[in-house]
């Protein structure tokens, strides 16, 4: 959003009882989390620092504190709402200073509440907490993953979150429950996986907008080779129609026998390899092209079924007989070479039928998702190249 945008979509929710929990900007674009609240809220964009400061030393006086804030060449956006106690803020910090400035606040009873990173320099809001604190900076994404894993095993969950450059900066806190979080998420992906969540009882807590955005999956064959998208997403004919369960699902022209990769990591759940027949929907039925009985799962064919972290699954049909090249209960890893395609079940020519659906075990909604580093969706026709590697 422009900030006039965000400015009128604020006015909304307002309106309707909602303020404002996360806020992130990238490119002169807000982006912003609205939860269930009430009364005070003031959100003011592009200070300088001593505007800023100026700014918060008068909402303080008005019983006001830091709830969210978000750092963009310099210029500081803030969302004030009412609190008590103490407060302080700090900006424009090494790691170090930031961790020597964090060990003195933590020894007066404050915890760090907002995190910010920019070019390496860390901006930080400390108000009053108990209980342990870590905080770690400087990390890489795998870095990141290993470290939430360690805590979270502990009982923390992440606080507060930044981003800048690549590296991560995080403060975990005493926490329970489940937590998910996804990074370098398109637009596309994002609303999927919050739609998803969302409906299992989660909520963002914390939103961070990166310059490199990547698709949640990967085109399911080798790197640097180029197919043919057969049908697309909502095809207005065919069996991807919008509003059905296969709207989002993608048909590939793989000849038979071509290697399919894993799309993304994750568990094999379930599989079936030894069928031989197929049924072309678009001949004659009639001796040695008989349909299969509706709601059979004949009408995949040979299929493999990966379950991927958050709970999301992705569906490979039609491989060829005995094509399956893993086992139910495989971690495999994205680009692993996981079956080879071919033309069972309900099929009118070799191809690959790919689609993704939000925690479920069973045939259903296909959900919206994009491939590769350009965050894709192809449309039917299109030769797309994978840059997917094992």
């Amino acid at each position: 959003m422009s900030w006039d945008d965000f400015k009128a979509q604020d006015t909304t929710y307002f309106g309707r009882g909602l303020r404002i929990t996360s806020l992130a900007i990238r490119g002169g674009r807000m982006a912003a989390v609205w939860r269930p609240g009430s009364g005070t809220q003031w959100v003011r964009a592009g200070m300088s620092w001593d505007d800023f400061k100026a700014q918060d030393t008068t909402y303080f006086g008005q019983g006001l504190r830091i709830t969210s804030m978000a750092i963009e060449s310099g210029r500081y956006a803030a969302v004030w709402r009412p609190g008590t106690g103490t407060q302080w803020c700090r900006s424009g910090m090494s790691w170090d200073d930031f961790r020597a400035q964090d060990t003195a606040y933590f020894a007066q009873g404050l915890r760090v509440t907002t995190l910010e990173l920019e070019n390496g320099r860390y901006t930080a809001v400390w108000r009053p907490g108990t209980g342990t604190q870590w905080c770690r900076g400087g990390m890489t994404y795998g870095e990141f993953v290993g470290r939430d894993r360690t805590y979270f095993a502990q009982g923390l969950r992440i606080t507060a979150l930044a981003i800048d450059g690549g590296r991560y900066a995080a403060v975990w806190r005493p926490g329970s429950g489940s937590q998910w979080w996804s990074s370098r998420r398109g637009a596309v992906d994002f609303v999927t996986e919050d739609t998803a969540y969302f409906q299992r009882g989660l909520r963002l807590t914390t939103l961070e907008l990166q310059d490199d955005p990547a698709g949640a999956y990967r085109y399911p064959w080798a790197g640097g080779v180029s197919h043919t998208v057969g049908q697309g997403n909502n095809n207005p004919s065919g069996s991807h129609k919008p509003g059905e369960s296969q709207a989002f699902a993608f048909d590939f022209s793989l000849p038979a026998g071509t290697t399919i990769r894993a799309a993304r990591g994750g568990t094999v759940e379930w599989l079936q390899e030894n069928l031989t027949a197929t049924f072309n929907p678009n001949l004659d039925e009639g001796p040695g092209n008989t349909p299969f009985p509706n709601g059979s799962l004949d009408n995949w064919g040979n299929a493999v079924r990966i379950r991927h972290a958050g709970g999301f699954t992705s569906w490979y049909f039609h491989i060829q007989a005995n094509g399956v090249l893993v086992n139910v209960g495989d971690v495999v890893t994205q680009g692993q070479a996981i079956a080879t395609s071919g033309n069972t079940g309900r099929s009118s020519g070799a191809h690959l039928h790919f689609q993704v659906q939000a925690d479920s075990t069973n045939w259903g909604q296909s959900v919206a998702h994009t491939f590769g580093d350009n965050c894709e969706q192809p449309a039917g026709g299109a030769s797309v190249t994978s840059d997917n590697s094992a």
